[in-house]
């Protein structure tokens, strides 16, 4: 480069900082005509240095960013195939900061134009790393000044971290030589200063490894240090399974076994077995006891009537194990198949929930079906009588919940309410406003007195009944917030999303106690073991897996189904069987051993879960599972017409 070039140079630096005074001196002194300079081509050596001088110098117009993405887009797409997918793994980022360097300049205008027009690029594919990509693009729309940068997390995660991008030497070869070439400073100097780019002898393979998304570093990077915290998941003392435990203890060793099933006498070493059993069970539960926890929230007690009914379930509740399964029923919606959106049952199933497109909530009352179809002759008559219709949201309804005594119903809609109904009025009592976006959620706490909500708004919110505004608003997800559901002792929450994460919450400060990333597309169900101590969750591609909250490692895993798991329930007691609803019209049945049982493993520390049985339906997607507390296993959905 001649002296001469190098005054152009400085003289264009003096004008894009503005420094009009020192730039008139030195054309002055250097003698340059400033008509001239602007016609001038400046020649380049090659060398680094005047590279990115060059690059500090091109980003006046904010035209260049588009066209300079433009032409590298093109050289890709007609790149040779062996190497075209590899060099595309560059496009998204380099698009992702054109985008915000044209922001930083407040070219919004510009910046609009790009991502109008290359949007379709990255979105269009339908593979879920397309709706994630989709989920990003979305969120920096928002993004219209400077300032916005720093606050908008997608934008702030791409500003703060190099975007890690693997490429074979070839291809580096070709992608360097044809942004020197077609001199593409601007990209060459995001190249340098916002990608990492790993250089690996061998082309990389179609489908290798790579960071998909802007937020995967960040997320990463907070899984580590959340994941860390202590968390206390012992479940609460008194509850009314350990009071049943306590009197179910107390009579056998008040009454020794003498006959076994069949009637017969037992012989006094087979006396001494069972007796030496039941000592160490109670040893065993004694032991339990002493592992609860007490209420560190304030929490509503139950009542003397309600706990005598639920002891009266647990003495009839049957004891499952791979060869004695569940009985199972199995509830289908007709001609609603384009209108029913979720259902719920009342814990020992007599009544049934359901949740349409037209704003309405339907209660079926089983009971009361069964006994009017067998008085009237009018069976249209009968059955209209046991069927509550609730009318108040002024959207589809999109989540339904019962309270643990039964009397009241949640249900949350996409006019971004929830709405606390009385079942014995069949009226609405309260309406609960704070989500700006539909709420796909709701669950009510295993205590009473509190629920969670999850919405489009991304965000998950914890309510207690008295109150119209939320106690706690849970921010975190990127995306949608799909699914929420409790923890048995009701002092966390844990929420699946569509940014494929699960997050479990302390409520009694709003804190993410721990970030689960494993999925691989959105979350759409969750259930938490009995014992608190695993969390069961289910994804729109039809997998399935369990998380060990303690030490936070997903220690099972199976891809099964051949649709969106819709609902996962653990059954009664041990909480030795897990249920799942599918969209592939399928129940079923998975051996589950706890996280502290499990025992073997994969080299990445996930084991398959065993598969016991499949309840398949007609023509009917499944909604809905649930365990009664005397341990029926109860499935719902809306039957599909097949032509």
């Amino acid at each position: 480069m001649q002296d001469a070039d190098i005054d152009k140079l400085v003289l264009e630096y003096c004008k894009k900082r503005g420094f009009a005074k020192t730039g008139a001196l030195l054309r002055e002194e250097a003698g340059v005509d400033s008509m001239a300079l602007s016609a001038q081509r400046l020649q380049v050596n090659g060398n680094g240095i005047i590279e990115n001088m060059l690059y500090s110098l091109a980003d006046q117009d904010p035209t260049k960013y588009a066209d300079s993405f433009q032409k590298l887009a093109s050289w890709v797409d007609n790149s040779l195939d062996l190497y075209k997918d590899e060099l595309a793994r560059v496009l998204y980022p380099l698009f992702i900061h054109c985008y915000l360097e044209l922001i930083t300049k407040r070219a919004t205008s510009e910046a609009h134009r790009l991502l109008t027009k290359q949007k379709q690029r990255f979105t269009s594919s339908g593979a879920q790393t397309a709706q994630i990509r989709e989920q990003e693009i979305q969120d920096l729309q928002s993004v219209a000044v400077p300032e916005h940068v720093a606050t908008n997390r997608t934008a702030s995660a791409a500003r703060a971290a190099r975007y890690p991008v693997t490429l074979s030497t070839y291809s580096l070869q070709l992608l360097m030589a044809f942004l020197q070439g077609a001199k593409l400073w601007l990209l060459l100097g995001i190249v340098n200063q916002h990608l990492k780019v790993q250089e690996v002898a061998a082309p990389v393979e179609d489908g290798a490894s790579e960071q998909t998304t802007l937020l995967t570093g960040p997320i990463q990077g907070d899984v580590v240090t959340i994941n860390q915290r202590p968390l206390d998941i012992r479940l609460l003392k008194d509850s009314v399974e350990d009071k049943w435990r306590e009197q179910k203890a107390a009579g056998e060793e008040a009454g020794e076994q003498e006959v076994d099933e069949q009637g017969k006498l037992l012989t006094k070493k087979v006396r001494q077995q069972l007796k030496r059993a039941a000592e160490k069970e109670r040893a065993r539960q004694r032991e339990a006891q002493q592992d609860r926890m007490e209420p560190q929230i304030p929490l509503v007690g139950i009542s003397d009537e309600l706990e005598a009914d639920m002891l009266q379930c647990l003495e009839q509740r049957a004891a499952l194990s791979p060869t004695a399964l569940p009985s199972a029923a199995f509830y289908t919606f007709v001609n609603s198949h384009h209108t029913l959106n979720c259902v719920t049952t009342s814990s020992d199933a007599a009544c049934v929930a359901g949740g349409f497109a037209d704003s309405s909530v339907r209660i079926y009352d089983l009971e009361k079906m069964a006994t009017a179809r067998g008085q009237a002759s009018d069976e249209a008559a009968a059955g209209s009588s046991a069927v509550s219709h609730l009318w108040g949201h002024s959207g589809a309804i999109y989540g339904l919940d019962y309270s643990p005594d039964q009397q009241l119903l949640y249900t949350s809609s996409a006019d971004g309410t929830v709405r606390l109904w009385s079942t014995a009025l069949a009226a609405n009592l309260v309406a609960y406003r704070g989500h700006s976006f539909p709420v796909w959620d709701v669950a009510a706490s295993p205590h009473g007195h509190y629920f969670a909500s999850a919405s489009a708004d991304k965000t998950g919110r914890v309510w207690c009944t008295e109150r119209a505004s939320p106690l706690r608003i849970l921010t975190g997800h990127q995306s949608d917030v799909d699914v929420v559901q409790w923890h048995p002792n009701s002092h966390y929450v844990a929420t699946g999303s569509s940014d494929c994460s699960i997050r479990l919450w302390d409520i009694r400060d709003a804190s993410t106690a721990r970030v689960f990333v494993g999925h691989r597309s959105p979350v759409t169900a969750l259930a938490f073991s009995l014992d608190g101590q695993t969390l069961a969750s289910g994804s729109e591609d039809g997998s399935l897996m369990l998380w060990d909250l303690k030490d936070a490692r997903r220690f099972g895993v199976t891809p099964q189904h051949k649709g969106p798991v819709w609902s996962l329930a653990y059954s009664k007691g041990d909480g030795s069987i897990l249920a799942s609803g599918s969209a592939d019209h399928t129940v079923q049945l998975w051996g589950s051993k706890s996280a502290e049982s499990q025992e073997t493993s994969t080299a990445d520390g996930a084991s398959h879960l065993s598969l016991m049985r499949t309840f398949q339906t007609k023509a009917t997607p499944v909604f809905y599972v649930h365990f009664t507390p005397m341990n029926l296993l109860i499935g719902s959905g809306a039957l599909t017409l097949r032509r």
